[in-house]
């Protein structure tokens, strides 16, 4: 019987692992909602930065400008995400992983020097870079996390994307306020540098996951040297490769291009249904960029004063943390299909209570806060596995060649519906209210969890090859 590893040694695996997440999703999340409670002190910036240049700044430039600012994150995380496939396929999970995360340090620097020289150009396009390079870390982070990790401890070690990347948009919101450093710009895009140089310069210490170095790079001992790293010394690395060869063998191309691999992601029923199976978990991620961006809209339509309404993205993103850490908990305590098609019914009923109560309110005001109590609750739940589970689920359904392209894949689809919703939430809930929720996210999400419900298989402590090979005969 192979001996277990020391406690001293667990918690170092821990770390190892929270360090992969934090290498993503710290710049990731800070980047997500820095700009949210420091909205006032960007407008001052882009005035001013105008005014040097002899022009004033009207509203409606403001305006224009200001979203550009914002979308053009999402333009750039759609690219980024067809660079990752390219990156983590043909140069390993690590180089990719080290070329998102250093070409992040630069766009934070960029970042930083856009606030101390006036431009509003260098801001914008330090974002837009910013977001091709998250694209690229996340989904690295998600691989690494998926294909190092022990099968018993799949589903905790890759919670650890979700509560990093939570408690970042927390910690995003927290500095963006003007009690710490959202008067002073220059040092809050300055803050998050150094972390960016540390988490690339950690990486290089890190051996690449031992599935690409067996079943890409065909060497065994680096493969054996990496389990053994990730794993510990004590685990039996041998069995490990055996277990990664028989997923192999469940793939029937070998040294494909990308777009080979596209094609026959199209092409096979079995990872057909698994990329429509991960579109369909991500579907119910939609709602929450729309809530955690414009909450303050929604509760202040809903008679909620301003102060208590500002309050609620940070309330939720809260709520948020603490839903990621409950759920990292449970993860490998209850069945993976059972907990993401529960929490995410509680989530979508979150939101129908939240239209419920912005329309008693009408007859009962106080019943107004019923709305904030909602999106608490939406942001818990979410945290608990409808965000967790949906993102690293596709990397459970298809062996390890079709894994870095089904991401893009899926992940194209729901940058794409997130953008639709974005753009069209706003003016909706202008002219319909909260029926909106159910147009744009309730209606979708019941969709997709019946498809769940029907086609998802249990991933729970199962190899790769055992899931793939449940798929195939569907």
């Amino acid at each position: 019987m192979t001996p277990k590893n020391s406690i001293f040694w667990q918690i170092f695996q821990f770390f190892i692992f929270l360090t992969i997440s934090l290498a993503s999703n710290f710049n990731y999340g800070f980047s997500t909602t820095y700009i949210n409670t420091s909205v006032g002190e960007f407008k001052i910036f882009l005035n001013e930065s105008l005014l040097r240049r002899g022009h004033q700044m009207s509203e409606n430039q403001y305006i224009w400008i200001w979203n550009i600012f914002l979308n053009c994150w999402f333009v750039g995380f759609f690219v980024g995400i067809w660079l990752s496939p390219i990156l983590n396929d043909k140069f390993g999970r690590k180089i990719g992983f080290l070329i998102g995360n250093f070409v992040a340090f630069l766009a934070a620097v960029l970042r930083s020097l856009s606030i101390f020289w006036w431009s509003p150009e260098l801001l914008i396009f330090s974002r837009f870079l910013t977001s091709i390079c998250m694209a690229v870390t996340y989904q690295s982070c998600i691989l690494f996390l998926q294909e190092c990790s022990p099968t018993a401890q799949r589903g905790n070690f890759s919670f650890l994307s979700e509560i990093s990347f939570s408690f970042m948009t927390l910690i995003g919101s927290l500095l963006g306020t003007d009690n710490i450093l959202g008067r002073h710009l220059f040092w809050l895009t300055f803050s998050v540098v150094p972390f960016c140089f540390f988490y690339t310069f950690i990486l290089f210490f890190l051996p690449d996951t031992p599935k690409f170095l067996l079943l890409a790079k065909k060497s065994e001992r680096d493969a054996i040297n990496s389990v053994k790293f990730y794993h510990g010394k004590n685990v039996d690395a041998k069995k490990v490769l055996v277990d990664i060869r028989m997923e192999a063998e469940c793939e029937s191309t070998q040294n494909s291009t990308t777009l080979q691999n596209m094609r026959h992601l199209f092409a096979s029923p079995h990872l057909r249904l698994a990329l429509f199976l991960s579109v369909s978990a991500l579907q119910n991620t939609v709602g929450l960029w729309a809530l955690l961006l414009s909450s303050t809209y929604f509760l202040e339509n809903e008679n909620i004063a301003t102060e208590i309404s500002e309050w609620s993205t940070t309330a939720m993103s809260l709520a948020y943390v603490l839903g990621a850490m409950t759920g990292g908990v449970i993860i490998e305590r209850l069945p993976r299909r059972t907990l993401l098609i529960t929490v995410t019914l509680i989530n979508n009923i979150a939101l129908l209570a939240f239209v419920f109560f912005a329309k008693i309110r009408l007859l009962i005001d106080s019943l107004k806060y019923g709305c904030l109590i909602s999106l608490i609750i939406y942001g818990y739940t979410y945290g608990t596995g409808v965000g967790p589970i949906s993102w690293f689920i596709s990397s459970e359904l298809v062996p390890q060649k079709h894994r870095s392209i089904t991401q893009s894949v899926s992940y194209a689809i729901n940058t794409l519906m997130v953008v639709i919703s974005t753009f069209t939430i706003l003016p909706l809930y202008s002219s319909i209210g909260s029926y909106a929720f159910i147009i744009l996210y309730s209606i979708p999400s019941f969709c997709s969890m019946t498809i769940l419900f029907r086609w998802l298989p249990e991933t729970k402590g199962r190899e790769i090859y055992e899931i793939v090979n449940e798929l195939k005969m569907k």
